[in-house]
């Protein structure tokens, strides 16, 4: 049996930010504010916890990295996937609970990550005796994808050990990723555990696929989510939330737009343009909407709102404003 879902190599990398749920759920834990994790991946602290929101995969990893460096625990990646395993991560539950066997699940798991962003690609193959489960990363994924490497690895060897229960035998798991240091030894023996390139390959016994999948009980607390299908985000909306998070920065253009969303400047234009869209007008739609919501919703100065949203001075702010509404901000505000 093989099992693949290919990978356009024309889309651009992106990941649900419910991906880092329980790593913002862990560190909010041990104190680290909501303030400093909206820096750190970029986004308005208003876009943390919504699974409609995405970004770069690269931005991901780095944070991902950022994880075990400033907490000093190098198996925490690892050790959070396999709390994921135990049903910790929400949009996963009723993935988990839908699947009838562990097959199944890798089956159905493969699919639905098929739609998200295109950051991986996982597929399932089976000869005789023995299961691969690999995990294949985009190209241009960079060297800090090692980190969520040990997720999927804490993620997934968690899942076979809990459905394989008394008949677990880890000398039989062979575990092939980026940096074995990631890995803690009460996931898998060192011995169990190989160097490779990025990605990870999971070696085991193909009768595991028979196992029932266990029954997941989620904590009491934690939300009802699903991750949005990235099939259902457009390049435009990509952009848009690009744009939205980075909405200040007056340098903002083409070519760090274009890397952000990971096309080429010119096929990034090319596609937009196919849809009847482009930068210019998307920035301007992010630049009304968020303009307008500040000056009836806040008590801002126009000058500080015209820094917030990028313009080098209130008189261009102010002339973009009259445009969009007749008025001036301060006359807008008087009305309402």
């Amino acid at each position: 049996m093989w099992y693949q879902i290919l990978m356009p190599d024309s889309l651009p990398a992106t990941m649900s930010v419910a991906f880092l749920h329980p790593f913002f759920d862990e560190l909010l834990r041990r104190g680290v504010s909501q303030s400093l994790l909206a820096a750190r991946i970029s986004l308005p602290e208003s876009s943390l916890f919504d699974p409609a929101v995405t970004v770069p995969a690269n931005s991901v990893y780095a944070f991902l990295k950022w994880v075990a460096d400033s907490t000093g625990d190098a198996l925490i990646c690892a050790s959070i996937g396999q709390h994921m395993a135990k049903g910790s991560w929400a949009p996963l539950v009723p993935l988990m609970n839908s699947a009838t066997t562990v097959g199944d699940f890798f089956q159905k798991f493969s699919q639905m990550s098929s739609d998200q962003g295109k950051a991986a690609i996982y597929k399932l193959e089976v000869e005789g005796a023995v299961a691969l489960w690999r995990l294949v990363r985009a190209k241009g994924a960079s060297a800090d994808a090692a980190f969520a490497d040990a997720v999927a690895a804490g993620y997934f060897v968690g899942l076979l050990k809990s459905a394989a229960r008394h008949d677990w035998d880890a000398s039989k798991i062979i575990a092939v990723l980026p940096d074995t240091k990631l890995v803690p030894h009460d996931l898998l023996p060192s011995t169990s555990v190989l160097s490779g390139g990025t990605g990870l390959i999971l070696r085991f016994p193909s009768a595991f696929l028979g196992f029932d999948m266990p029954r997941i009980s989620p904590a009491k607390d934690l939300p009802e989510l699903t991750v949005v299908s990235m099939q259902e985000t457009t390049l435009a909306e990509q952009v848009r939330q690009l744009i939205q998070r980075s909405i200040s920065d007056p340098n903002l253009g083409l070519d760090s737009i274009a890397k952000g969303v990971g096309l080429s400047s010119w096929k990034l234009q090319s596609q937009l343009k196919a849809d009847g869209m482009s930068i210019s007008e998307i920035r301007e739609e992010v630049r009304k909407k968020q303009a307008i919501a500040q000056v009836t919703e806040t008590t801002d100065t126009v000058g500080s709102i015209a820094t917030g949203l990028g313009y080098t001075n209130s008189s261009n702010f102010t002339r973009a404003f009259r445009g969009w509404t007749g008025k001036s901000p301060r006359d807008y505000r008087k009305t309402i």
